[in-house]
């Protein structure tokens, strides 16, 4: 069975490495070479270079699929035709498991009979049922995939002078265009509004349950204390991202100014400000607990880690959560993402509390939203966060009336 994988390891420069490998561990050039320009050079997390480097493989198994040669075709001037780009537009759309089993469908060697047309016709097709994903994640695979393709037609066109390889160059573009095209529509569900954050209330559970030497605190030692309270206000003072959050170093924290430089992120890297409190949080978990680690422990830089030293993983840090909400029966809602929801909740309800005359334009909030957030300027998830406030005030407000008409009765 044709398959590839994701191989994960920590490379020279001390960041993590990602790449693509196929059934006998070779890298295949090109989509590992885009990843590495268009993400992880530019300081993408981990997880999204992955998750580029899962499409792209899902695209070569398509090839593989419709007996193709997906890196000749791409170094050709020929390239796809706009038919092949629409059949690979439907193939991203499938599960993986219908993907698997088209692909070993295409491996098969079936012995050919002569059948009269009629009963092609009347007996349908025989491949196994296709189950086709959601509309947002097929969008993204289909985004994901005609982006590399237009990264290769980018490389061979300066290539391209002659009239009729001119001609091709413009059969290229038509070829991505349809792909793009494919693209499928995502209906937003709750007027496209992003997900509420915690109330204040759960706030102030977390709170107590995260200060160290606190009754209801489920962690014994007193490293995972500190470490997993620095952890809990370095999510409620920022927008920071769990992934963010795993490759801040030592050195990226500064006490005196009280800042936090994210260098490894999803989107865009940010130096984001601290509170006093925090930075203070900070300073006494580095001089008391991550320097009494050894020094080949600690010869990485990375704050957050196990008490031997070794880089914390993404699921550790989900444990953490899921180990507070078993323990103090706090709702499962509560989970690292939760925490940049909140942020964002409370920073909606912060630019309301403005007296007049300080608060700032809708596009300037926009700019500050998303810097903090590092949403690029594109971005629409400001206006869904925007949104989202602006509903709920209306509902309160309609309540508001409901309540006031009903007291007159």
């Amino acid at each position: 069975m044709v398959s590839y994988s994701i191989r994960s390891f920590t490379a020279s420069d001390d960041l993590p490495m990602v790449v693509l490998v196929d059934l006998e561990g070779r890298p295949p050039f090109l989509p590992n070479i885009y990843a590495t320009l268009r993400f992880r050079d530019v300081g993408s997390a981990a997880t999204t270079t992955e998750k580029v480097l899962r499409s792209l493989a899902m695209a070569y198994l398509w090839a593989i699929s419709r007996k193709l040669d997906l890196d000749q075709i791409l170094r050709s001037e020929s390239f796809l035709t706009i038919e092949q780009c629409e059949d690979l537009a439907f193939f991203l759309r499938m599960d993986r498991g219908a993907q698997d089993r088209l692909v070993a469908e295409s491996l098969q060697t079936r012995p050919r009979k002569i059948v009269r047309l009629e009963q092609v016709r009347s007996a349908g097709a025989p491949n196994a049922p296709r189950t086709l994903i959601s509309a947002v994640e097929g969008g993204y695979r289909i985004r994901t995939v005609a982006n590399f393709l237009e990264f290769n037609h980018e490389r061979i066109c300066p290539k391209v002078t002659e009239k009729p390889r001119a001609d091709l160059s413009k059969a290229r573009e038509r070829a991505i265009a349809a792909l793009r095209a494919q693209e499928p529509r995502a209906t937003p569900s709750d007027e496209g509004d992003a997900p509420e954050g915690l109330s204040e209330e759960v706030m102030d559970a977390l709170d107590a349950a995260f200060e160290p030497g606190s009754e209801t605190n489920p962690f014994q030692s007193d490293f995972h204390q500190y470490r997993n309270h620095l952890m809990y206000r370095l999510f409620t003072d920022t927008s920071i991202r769990r992934s963010e959050l795993r490759y801040i170093r030592v050195e990226d924290i500064n006490h005196a100014t009280r800042r936090v430089g994210i260098r490894v992120s999803k989107t865009i890297a940010r130096t984001l400000p601290l509170s006093e409190q925090t930075a203070y949080d900070f300073h006494q978990f580095v001089m008391k607990h991550w320097s009494n680690i050894p020094v080949r422990g600690r010869k990485h830089g990375y704050l957050f880690t196990t008490k031997t030293g070794d880089h914390l993983s993404l699921e550790a840090i989900n444990l953490v959560f899921r180990e507070l909400r078993r323990k103090s029966c706090l709702p499962a809602s509560i989970a690292p993402h939760s925490m940049r929801r909140t942020w964002n909740d409370r920073f909606s309800r912060a630019i309301d509390a403005l007296p007049p005359e300080e608060r700032m334009t809708p596009e300037k909030e926009k700019q500050i939203r998303n810097r903090l957030n590092g949403w690029s300027k594109n971005s629409s998830m400001e206006e869904r966060y925007t949104r989202r406030h602006i509903r709920e005030k209306a509902d309160k407000i309609a309540e508001d009336l409901a309540n006031s008409l009903r007291d007159k009765k």
